[in-house]
Order: C-alpha cells, then sequence, then structure tokens
C-alpha cells in the first residue's frame, strides 16, 4: 500500500484521518484524526504513526 502526503487512511484501531507529513522516506508518519472529540484541551491535534500501524488507505 503506498502512503502519500495528505493520504486518507485508517489506522488498525479503526481511527480515519490523514497525512500530514512523511518522516524519513515513509518510515513514519504525522497523522492528523479527522475526529478530534476525544482530544483533552491542549492535546496535540497530530501525532507520530508507522506503517505498521495503518489499515487501510482510503483515498
Amino acid at each position: 500500500m503506498e502512503v502519500e502526503m495528505f493520504s486518507r487512511i485508517k489506522l488498525k484501531d479503526g481511527t480515519v484521518g490523514n497525512i500530514v507529513e512523511i518522516w524519513k522516506d515513509g518510515e513514519a508518519y504525522e497523522f492528523e484524526p479527522a475526529d478530534h472529540s476525544d482530544f483533552d484541551d491542549g492535546a496535540p491535534l497530530t501525532y507520530l504513526i508507522h506503517h505498521d500501524d495503518i489499515a487501510m488507505v482510503i483515498a
């Protein structure tokens, strides 16, 4: 599966969101969930994921 900048993806835990940064040629990705409702105030809006965390590329 090919992951590109701004790809819409689904993680293995069911979270859907977008790739907003690609680190070290795909070694890791900065991920922004589509739903921010469960974040605490002051929590970062993005977090680091790895290729193994991705279930599928949606678009």
